[in-house]
């Protein structure tokens, strides 16, 4: 493949950095998940466990890359990777065969995942979401971002609106490409 393949982390989550109580999203954001599948058709999805978990299945129109220690996991139509290195490999593959993929992997969480494959993203999709939620005990957080590595990006803010907190959406992209 001779296209240049970029890695984006898709991600919401609180001003304090919590992204989930280790069972699933703590807000409801409709308008979120139509962004989230416009940045994500036609892309592999690497993800922990807990997320394919809180998803409950895969996703029409991607791969759903399912990092696990557990070898004897499986997941109808979902693709087990022991390691980030598998998954990568996978994703690759699936963007090689699969009529139509874009050159993009989506790291698409939890922390682990995130924490893991950070360092090989290009591109961080970003939604904030204007609340401090505990998360609990299994909280799961998104990591710390050195600014003088991201250049940021404010596309959109969103006021609250009945049950829906105000959030931001932000665009977050690496001063120096890295290569996947």
């Amino acid at each position: 493949m001779t296209a240049r393949l970029e890695m984006v982390a898709v991600v919401a989550m609180a001003r304090n950095r919590v992204i989930g109580d280790g069972a699933g999203l703590l807000w409801h954001l409709p308008a979120d998940l139509k962004r989230v599948r416009a940045l994500t058709m036609g892309c592999p999805l690497i993800m922990g466990r807990r997320t394919w978990d809180s998803i409950g299945r895969a996703l029409p129109g991607r791969a759903s890359i399912v990092m696990t220690r557990d070898a004897d996991w499986t997941g109808e139509g979902a693709l087990r990777a022991a390691n980030m290195d598998e998954a990568l490999d996978l994703a690759r593959g699936w963007i090689a065969v699969t009529e139509g993929a874009r050159p993009e992997i989506i790291l698409f969480g939890g922390g682990e995942i995130y924490a893991a494959g950070l360092a090989l993203t290009d591109r961080i999709e970003l939604t904030i979401v204007e609340i401090d939620p505990d998360g609990g005990p299994a909280a799961a957080v998104f990591p710390e971002l050195d600014p003088a590595i991201w250049d940021r990006e404010l596309l959109q803010e969103v006021p609250a609106e009945g049950a829906v907190p105000a959030h931001r959406y932000e665009r977050l992209t690496r001063k120096v490409p890295v290569r996947v």
